[in-house]
């Protein structure tokens, strides 16, 4: 019988032991090379990192506790100490609104916090345009700690309403006031005969469309109404003419007013209520009048 022949070395001991070794000299050179390699860190490169942000992140907590505790103690320390209290009130901008007006409407007393006050100042703000219906805008700031000051924009007084021989302001935003005047203060025109107040903004709104040359020179806007034309208008001019018009169509017209002032030779009426025609006082004779 023939024996069964092997392969030398396929189970030698001393030849697994060399490839054994061989491979552990290999996984550790790939090792090596991975820790020397930049850009490729290791559990051990990132561990100093790890604790480096994780006393940054504790050093800003720190911080920003002491910072809310130090604000915070500051606030309550200025709500308890008397400088927190307000010791004087000053009103700005205002013209025809005195400022004790302004101040006792606030509703704010000496003594009162300041810092509540700058909270509640939109409520301010509203409540004082609520009892002056004039005050346009008001802010409410804080100076030197507890100083409160107010500044208001007031409406402008566009007109006054005469009812009963008596002269009512009339603001910007329509609002006709209260307040009786034995006279009208100003250039702002007059506004009489207007019993509805849908009139009224019509003339009102008649005015705003005038040409600014043409607004100075109105005194005053009467309604004529009749029972052809519940929107005839008169107007009153400071060089003595007189305007006839329309409520509707008089603000397109206008413009053609200085031209025909100058063409009649003398103070009279000039009407523009359909075309454009003028009569002088010191005669009955008319002239046709072209735009």
């Amino acid at each position: 019988m023939k024996k069964k022949t092997t392969k030398n070395g396929s189970h030698d001991p001393l030849q697994l032991l060399t490839v054994w070794r061989t491979y552990q000299l290999k996984r550790w050179k790939k090792q090596r090379r991975q820790r020397l390699t930049p850009g490729r860190p290791t559990i051990s490169d990132r561990l100093p990192r790890l604790k480096a942000q994780r006393t940054a992140k504790t050093k800003w907590r720190l911080i920003s506790l002491l910072i809310i505790f130090t604000v915070g103690a500051c606030v309550s320390m200025y709500f308890i100490a008397p400088i927190s209290d307000i010791q004087q009130m000053t009103v700005k901008g205002t013209k025809s609104v005195p400022e004790q007006q302004v101040i006792n409407a606030s509703g704010i007393q000496i003594g009162d916090n300041a810092l509540v006050q700058i909270w509640r100042a939109p409520t301010t703000a509203s409540q004082i345009h609520k009892r002056l219906p004039k005050v346009k805008r008001v802010n409410v700031g804080l100076t030197h700690f507890n100083q409160l000051t107010f500044t208001v924009t007031e409406y402008p007084t566009v007109g006054y309403l005469v009812r009963h021989r008596q002269y009512y302001p009339i603001l910007e935003n329509g609002t006709i006031l209260t307040t009786k005047m034995a006279q009208s203060l100003g250039n702002s025109p007059v506004y009489s005969q207007f019993k509805n107040d849908a009139f009224l903004k019509q003339g009102l709104k008649l005015y705003q469309a005038f040409p600014k040359s043409v607004q100075s020179a109105v005194s005053e806007i009467r309604l004529t109404a009749k029972h052809h034309n519940p929107y005839q208008v008169h107007l009153y001019m400071n060089d003595g003419n007189e305007i006839v018009g329309d409520l509707r169509t008089l603000a397109k017209k206008i413009k053609y007013y200085p031209t025909l002032a100058k063409q009649m030779g003398g103070k009279g009426r000039i009407d523009l209520e359909v075309g454009a025609y003028a009569k002088l006082f010191d005669n009955s004779k008319e002239n046709s009048l072209k735009k």
